[in-house]
């Protein structure tokens, strides 16, 4: 249990940090990870607003999943759906190594490496371990 609120509470940070950002930064902010050609002017309009978009959608997951660790047992299903919509974008992440190739910049294939632990490694251990307790609190 410990294990899946520490993982969860990062999640949450780091969504909540980086949601915020690209929403008041917008692609600009791409450059921090290592984004060159994405964030340098002219910025694309409609990059810049699906960027900020998805960002809000980030920084809005991050914070239900804050608010399922106050009562796991309770909103332990909510809470697993997050995950899996995390697995995901790490699965879609994959597919984009896979179809468009791995960054050149050395931050931006640091965060990509670093972004694929959480999402496809850390999440889906913190989801089974929320399962399980899950399905035990169920039996009783």
């Amino acid at each position: 249990m410990k294990f899946i609120k520490i993982a969860t509470i990062l999640l949450s940070l780091i969504a909540l940090l980086t949601g915020a950002m690209d929403v008041i930064v917008g692609v600009a902010g791409q450059a921090n990870i290592g984004v060159g050609a994405a964030a340098a002017a002219p910025i694309d309009p409609i990059l810049d607003s699906q960027v900020r978009f998805l960002g809000a959608v980030w920084f809005g997951l991050g914070a239900i999943q804050l608010v399922c660790l106050r009562d796991m047992h309770r909103f332990g299903g909510i809470l697993q759906l997050c995950f899996v919509i995390v697995v995901l974008g790490g699965i879609g992440r994959a597919m984009s190594l896979l179809q468009v190739g791995y960054p050149t910049s050395g931050i931006g294939s640091t965060f990509i490496t670093f972004a694929l632990v959480i999402e496809l490694a850390v999440v889906p251990l913190a989801w089974a371990m929320l399962r399980k307790m899950t399905l035990v609190g169920e039996r009783k």
